[in-house]
């Protein structure tokens, strides 16, 4: 019996040698990557003779998994399968996750439907994780409101109180999640390139979120919010950055 034993794992040893030298791809830390091509074709094989099992757009994230030992290919995820992209056209992320979230050194200033109002920066957590934040304005005075991200999103709440879901991640075209409550609707990923101009400066690759009722948010990365629609009248805008 332990002879058999010794056997198998020899055998097993081998077939797992033998393997590891014809394996085509070189394994690497997971890796987030930017699409940079207009359109970016996604593969079945590393190969430019492999069939063709969609595409991607420009400003796309994609989650690397390996290489091809040369690098020319890159190993993605497309619709749960494994599936190819040329490396070229991926410009990696330099270990920071893109992010979404409030600056904290900054007071914000926007125009809405019921003149200006500020999103102050209090300085505080609130359970270790959340940032406290005040809106301010001359109609409702001051109102405290907690902001969080994490890698499955960017959240909006209120202290002891219930949450939501401003962006779902990771960040991609389609992504899509329940706004609220049941009936509430969905809210969706559109884009991730589109470019809003403000008061406050111009905005490029922002994410835009869509949602049943024809509401619609503009975010840009490392400022949050920069833009509001409802059924395509711009309802709150950026107005002003300053530091806090």
């Amino acid at each position: 019996m332990k002879s058999l034993l010794k056997v198998t794992i020899l055998l097993t040893l081998l077939f797992g040698i033998f393997i590891s030298f014809n394996i085509p791809a070189e394994a690497v830390s997971k890796s987030t990557a930017t699409v940079t091509a207009s359109i970016l074709n996604v593969r079945e094989k590393p190969s430019l003779n492999a069939k063709k099992i969609g595409s991607l757009k420009k400003g796309s994230l994609v989650t690397v998994f390996s290489k091809t030992r040369q690098g020319k290919w890159s190993e993605i995820r497309y619709k749960s399968k494994k599936a190819y992209v040329y490396t070229i056209y991926l410009k990696f992320a330099d270990g920071k996750r893109q992010s979404y979230l409030l600056d904290k050194t900054k007071i914000y200033t926007y125009q809405g439907q019921d003149g200006t109002y500020q999103l102050i920066p209090t300085g505080k957590k609130y359970d270790h994780s959340w940032d406290q934040w005040y809106q301010s304005s001359k109609t409702y005075g001051k109102q405290l409101f907690i902001v969080h991200e994490d890698s499955k999103g960017l959240y909006t709440g209120w202290i002891d109180s219930e949450y939501y879901i401003e962006i779902k991640y990771p960040v991609k075209v389609g992504q899509s999640w329940d706004i609220g409550y049941e009936g509430d609707g969905k809210a969706r990923i559109s884009s991730v390139t589109e470019t809003v101009t403000s008061p406050a400066g111009t905005f490029k690759n922002c994410v835009v979120v869509k949602e049943d009722s024809g509401y619609t948010s503009y975010f840009a990365q490392n400022i949050g919010l920069v833009k509001a629609t409802n059924k395509g009248k711009t309802v709150t805008i950026l107005k002003g950055l300053k530091k806090k």
